[in-house]
């Protein structure tokens, strides 16, 4: 358990500190986080909190949830070969549709669409 401050939101909280176990190594790359159970108890928490968490985490990249062989729909944590670097140059234009998808328009006039979770867009060298 962590000791809560009362001034930010618990989830927030409980998401900063996956993080940070993520970056220490306690929770390894393509690692299976806890049960939502599991992390509810640990933290001393609501699951409806945990599902925050996990959507938190997935949306900035960190996770992914999803059906591997022998185990049931479960987290883990995202390899770094499972996200792709999407170079953007400086006329291209990215659009976020708000449903997951990202739109990207080259300069060009080329369009290219992307799961949300699947890159991360970083400048052209």
């Amino acid at each position: 358990m962590i000791d809560f401050d009362p001034e930010r939101a618990i989830w927030r909280q409980v998401a900063d500190d996956i993080r940070q176990k993520v970056t220490s190594g306690a929770y390894a790359a393509g690692s299976r986080l806890p049960s939502e159970t599991d992390l509810a108890q640990g933290y001393g928490v609501s699951r409806t909190t945990i599902r925050a968490v996990i959507a938190s985490l997935k949306s900035d990249g960190l996770v992914v949830v999803e059906q591997r062989p022998g185990h049931p729909r479960s987290t883990y944590i995202r390899t770094r070969s499972q996200v792709e670097d999407v170079p953007i140059g400086p006329n291209d234009s990215v659009t976020y549709n708000g449903v997951g998808t990202v739109v990207i328009t080259r300069a060009g006039g080329d369009v290219e669409t992307y799961e949300a979770n699947d890159i991360r867009i970083i400048g052209a060298p």
